[in-house]
């Protein structure tokens, strides 16, 4: 078991197990109430199991499934969940519970954001992906022109990680999940005191068995240290969008068939070109291509514009990326530019 504490505006800890020994030990269970939110995949997995371990240490437990997907990030499926919390009794000084990825997450962190005027929750998270969007407080639903367009910091009074959930990930959410935490990886020599990149990638290569638990808490100690420095995105929090400017609208364009951790691989790729990297450019390449990752199906230039002019890093109807140099900038990036190294990511893959 790891723990480590995060400073911010609401401190919490961020616990990565192999059981869920949290459950019982905190003194917000004295809560009015538990509200659980979760997708029908993971009820149908874990569902009836996390639920029983709940009922041993409160008498009121209310139970919402939401279809799995991003789609369920709206807000018609907030306006339901209001609903169901109201029609249960939930009141201000109920706890919610995001127990699932990092659509869940997003979707059950605006919703205690916003229900009356705030509840708190915790994190639960089920997928290797949500180490990232499950710390710091980010909370969103989309829109249909952009995704977490609709969004607030709230941060959680904990995250608990139980990684034994990861033994029914399917191949895809791993390597989606390996994509922010190779993002991570490649953020660590300007935030840590020594970078773990060729670490990583040695212990995706096979040759030795991954030990999440230590994995995660490393990625997450990256997203401690530029939390901690920014929680509201003022400044380097925003250093955590490289790979996303691309990597979002790759997903939109997609219409979210490619999950969001893979859609990163690719947009890292996009913008360690832009950086003018060749050499990393092409050894995450080479291992996207080596761990079939879901293959793009290419579209016009224009098609990607549309998606990247919403960037919210954006500033003067500029888009801008997040570049990794000797050190790390934000920097609008020519129109010409990016369509060179669009034609020239796509030339790869058609080779």
């Amino acid at each position: 078991m790891v723990t480590i504490p995060i400073t911010a505006s609401t401190p919490y800890n961020v616990v990565v197990d192999n059981e869920d020994r949290w459950i019982g030990t905190n003194d917000w269970l004295h809560a009015s109430m538990l509200w659980v939110i979760t997708d029908e995949h993971v009820d149908s997995l874990y569902g009836e199991s996390f639920l029983e371990k709940l009922k041993h240490v409160h008498s009121r437990v209310v139970w919402s499934v939401v279809e799995a997907g991003d789609a369920s990030k709206s807000l018609s499926r907030l306006d339901q969940l209001v609903s169901e919390g109201l029609r249960h009794g939930c009141d201000r000084h109920t706890l919610i519970i995001a127990f699932g990825g990092g659509m869940v997450g997003d979707l059950a962190g605006f919703l205690a954001s916003v229900y009356m005027r705030g509840v708190p929750y915790i994190q639960v998270p089920t997928t290797i992906l949500a180490h990232d969007s499950a710390v710091g407080g980010k909370v969103a639903v989309n829109h249909p022109l952009a995704k977490n367009a609709i969004g607030s910091f709230y941060q959680p009074v904990g995250v608990y990680y139980n990684v034994c959930r990861f033994e029914t990930l399917p191949v895809q959410e791993v390597r989606s999940g390996i994509g922010e935490l190779l993002k991570h990886a490649y953020l660590s020599r300007y935030v840590l005191e020594s970078s773990f990149e060729d670490d990583l990638f040695f212990a995706l290569t096979g040759l030795v068995k991954i030990d999440w638990i230590t994995w995660l808490a490393r990625g997450i100690e990256v997203k401690r240290a530029i939390v901690e420095t920014d929680e509201r995105e003022q400044g380097i929090r925003a250093w955590l969008n490289f790979g996303h400017t691309f990597g979002h609208a790759l997903e939109s364009v997609e219409a979210y068939r490619i999950p969001h951790g893979e859609a990163v691989l690719h947009g890292m790729v996009f913008a360690f070109l832009l950086s003018n990297d060749e050499s990393r450019a092409r050894r995450l390449f080479e291992w996207i291509r080596m761990n079939d990752v879901t293959p793009i199906d290419w579209k016009p230039f224009d098609h990607y514009v549309e998606k990247m002019t919403r960037d919210k890093k954006n500033r003067h109807g500029e888009i801008r990326f997040v570049l990794l140099r000797d050190s790390i900038a934000v920097e609008a990036v020519p129109l010409e530019q990016i369509q060179h190294t669009f034609e020239q990511m796509k030339g790869w893959w058609e080779r």
